[in-house]
């Protein structure tokens, strides 16, 4: 198969969004994915890699590498630390059961 035959990202998670299941696991996991985003953008913005990022949090490589997968809700003290060397800003919000970045 040619990569112009291939379906985008997007359209792949289209595909799935009536499944229920999938539905529930990506509405849960959607504050990870925005966290992941942010990581990476910062992390990426300052030409860093993973383990040079994760030095200057103080965290191991492979904590970074699960933050940016987005498939683990990183918890409030992983972000206090982020914030605290890094100087990004995670607004959320806690409402009806789901966890919601803001925007700041």
């Amino acid at each position: 198969m040619k990569l112009s035959e291939m379906k985008t990202i997007d359209a792949v998670i289209d595909d799935h969004r009536q499944d229920p299941e999938f539905r529930a696991e990506w509405d849960r996991l959607a504050f990870a994915r925005q966290v992941a985003v942010r990581v990476l953008e910062y992390r990426t913005g300052r030409g860093l890699s993973q383990r040079a990022l994760a030095e200057i949090v103080g965290m191991a490589q492979p904590a970074i590498a699960r933050l940016e997968s987005g498939d683990h809700q990183p918890t409030l003290d992983t972000l206090a630390r982020l914030t605290r060397a890094t100087g990004l800003e995670f607004h959320f919000a806690a409402v009806a059961g789901t966890v919601e970045l803001i925007a700041a």
